[in-house]
């Protein structure tokens, strides 16, 4: 199990609902990193305070929000079961892969204005690129083609698809073909987040881009 992987369990850990291979997997990195050790530490005390144990030391806020949206909560929990189906995963799997979107080291920012995160999706999704999307207010994602099907369904703000002029706003579903291409474009002052499931991946410039890339 990889270093990323191992942060992915640990709200869980914090929360007591791994099974004993993960549990044991956790504890196993936390003996020999220190850094996964101190990280899953601030969940212990996020968990305490959640729960209204006595807590001497005030947790950080991110781990907060990470812990309660991994625990099923979260401002985004309502979109778990749609996440599930487009995905193909199980609903508590769905809440954790929300509680993505509230850790900030999950982000890649590979240019200004632009955030990406990726996950694994399920058995049928298992060709496809997934992740989450955010863009800056103002901020466009690049002209690109789809390889295959995709799907995108928006958790917050809004974007314009610039091919057809259509805006897309919290709780719409966006499916583009195969072979089609566009750009979006993040319209009004909050920022857009929004989940995606591209089968084969996309092109941007003639160069197929993602994590399978």
């Amino acid at each position: 199990m990889t270093a990323a992987e191992v942060r992915e369990l640990l709200p869980l850990y914090a929360l007591g609902v791994l099974d004993d291979g993960e549990r044991a997997a956790v504890e196993r990195a936390a003996a020999t990193d220190p850094a996964i050790a101190a990280e899953l530490a601030s969940y212990a005390d996020a968990a305490s305070s959640l729960v209204g144990e006595p807590n001497p030391v005030e947790p950080d806020e991110d781990i907060r929000i990470q812990l309660i949206a991994s625990s099923g909560g979260g401002r985004f929990a309502s979109y778990a079961p749609r996440m599930g189906q487009i995905f193909d995963v199980a609903v508590d799997r769905a809440h954790e892969l929300l509680g993505l979107v509230e850790r900030k080291r999950s982000w890649e920012l590979p240019m200004p204005g632009i955030g990406l995160v990726h996950f694994d999706g399920g058995p049928t999704a298992a060709r496809a690129d997934c992740g989450f999307v955010r863009l800056a207010p103002g901020c466009v994602f690049p002209q690109h083609r789809h390889r295959g099907e995709e799907l995108s369904i928006i958790l917050q703000g809004s974007v314009r698809d610039q091919a057809t002029g259509k805006l897309i706003g919290v709780g719409d579903e966006l499916i583009k073909v195969q072979d089609s291409e566009h750009q979006l474009v993040c319209e009004g002052s909050v920022e857009a987040i929004f989940a995606s499931r591209a089968f084969d991946g996309i092109e941007i410039g003639g160069q197929r881009v993602g994590p399978r890339g």
